[in-house]
């Protein structure tokens, strides 16, 4: 049976709570692996001074852990930049893991305050990518 995006969110939280760094599960053939971010809670980058908070904020986080990528392979321009008008489900960023490449989709349309995580970096599940403000 597959595993629900509902089971993860709920084991990162788990993890996150317990201070537990990662965690892989194998189970007929299918694996998953959760790695939470050390160094960094996630408490401290909701804390970190910005125009936005990002309690408010809206916050395209990552669904996988792996590599940040802030533009594509093939070229040099980042998919946003602050100031920029996205819609809802416009790519923000990519997640590398391997040799895919897995997109950071907006949840909402907005205006982008800020690309919160440095392009090469490790992030994992939920980990806030790029904080944006309802255009509204």
């Amino acid at each position: 049976m597959p595993i629900d995006t509902t089971d993860i969110d709920r084991l990162a939280q788990i993890l996150e709570r317990s201070g537990v760094a990662s965690i892989e599960i194998e189970e007929n053939g299918q694996s998953l692996k959760l790695v939470m971010e050390t160094g960094k809670s996630t408490a401290s980058l909701l804390a970190a001074p910005t125009e936005t908070s990002y309690e408010t904020a809206i916050v395209a986080k990552a669904d996988v852990a792996g590599i940040f990528v802030a533009a594509h392979p093939w070229r040099t321009k980042p998919f946003v930049e602050p100031g920029q008008a996205i819609e809802a489900g416009e790519i923000v960023g990519l997640v590398k893991i391997g040799r895919l490449y897995v997109p950071v989709l907006s949840p909402a349309a907005g205006i982008v305050d800020s690309i919160v995580a440095e392009a090469g970096a490790t992030v994992g599940y939920g980990t806030p990518i790029v904080s944006f403000r309802s255009a509204a």
